[in-house]
């Protein structure tokens, strides 16, 4: 890939990273940084990658740097859940979900690979091989993965009360 085409195809490729990352992550500060780290990572091997591989190159240096934060920040919260479980005079709020909170939730407890190809195949609309090459998975492995992970949404949600047999 040239300058000029990494210059005219980044803005449209990281708008679809920001997207994608917004999906797999609340933190809109978490997930610029994490498109602007896979530009970056881009532009320094852009003459090693073809300009037709510069969107799915995009969206997997994106996802990899978005799920080490994320790993991060769970390892974080772990430590502070800890403290704060040995602090005197704390107690849980009893939440109660919507549907949306439901779902929302359902996709936090799924394995950061099947929330991401979930994420990929039935909100953004990629097929299984452009999914595959951006997770670097075989395409048997996405199909593998997502009918995983839409199982578990359908169990996460019955749990919480939201039971349709569709």
């Amino acid at each position: 890939m040239t300058a000029k085409e990494y210059t005219l195809h980044s803005p449209r490729w990281a708008d679809d990273a920001l997207r994608f990352a917004l999906r797999c992550c609340p933190s809109r500060p978490d997930c610029e940084d994490a498109v602007q780290e896979a530009l970056a990572s881009l532009w320094q091997r852009c003459s090693h990658v073809d300009c037709a591989k510069g969107k799915p190159y995009i969206l997997g240096a994106t996802y990899r740097s978005l799920m080490h934060s994320l790993r991060h920040a769970r390892v974080e919260r772990s430590h502070a859940d800890a403290i704060r479980a040995n602090l005197p005079g704390t107690q849980e709020a009893d939440e109660g979900f919507d549907l949306r909170e439901a779902i929302e939730h359902s996709l936090r407890v799924l394995p950061e690979v099947q929330r991401a190809i979930l994420q990929l195949r039935d909100v953004e609309g990629y097929s299984y091989r452009e999914i595959a090459e951006t997770l670097e998975l075989s395409d048997s492995q996405v199909q593998v993965y997502l009918f995983r992970a839409r199982v578990a949404m359908r169990k996460q949600l019955k749990s919480l009360g939201y039971d349709n047999d569709r």
